[in-house]
């Protein structure tokens, strides 16, 4: 009876830091974060594409899981999948950000980062997320940072060219 109480309260404890570590992001303090991390501009991207994508990718909620059809799932803010980029243990993988994809679920954001980095330094940039085609190229992003007191504005020439 002791080892069956034991093993429950170990692994409530694990549920337990699992849900402490994550986090939903308010807008303001994701994009301070992200110009922090070096994103604006990045890729000729701006701050406001990183939020934009976020909000529809995952509402700004790092533990955000999502499973495709194709049995590959997609992890955290930015949703990057498992067939990709990073390894599940589960579906077959590129893994091309060399990273485990319960890393991504969690409040310390720099490994998404540097991640996304590499997703949108690959040939489709941001397209390799349909929600900014859907939701975000073309549009003002300007309001995503409306309010926020940050030096980051949105990359008026590339809306423009």
């Amino acid at each position: 009876m002791m080892q069956i109480w034991c093993t429950a309260m170990g692994i409530l404890t694990l549920l337990m830091v699992a849900i402490v570590d994550t986090k939903i992001y308010g807008r303001c303090n994701l994009a301070m974060k992200l110009e922090k991390a070096g994103l604006n501009g990045f890729q000729g991207y701006s701050i406001g594409d990183w939020l934009c994508v976020a909000h529809y990718e995952s509402g700004f909620d790092t533990s955000f899981v999502d499973h495709n059809p194709d049995g590959s799932s997609e992890y955290g803010l930015f949703q990057l999948n498992s067939a990709w980029w990073c390894d599940n243990g589960v579906t077959p993988t590129q893994n091309l950000c060399h990273m485990e994809c319960r890393d991504l679920l969690n409040r310390h954001i720099l490994d998404d980062i540097m991640c996304v980095k590499q997703v949108v330094s690959s040939r489709n940039g941001m397209n390799a997320w349909n929600s900014w085609a859907r939701h975000c190229r073309d549009h003002d992003l300007s309001e995503w940072l409306k309010g926020c007191n940050m030096h980051a504005k949105p990359d008026i020439e590339s809306m423009t060219s």
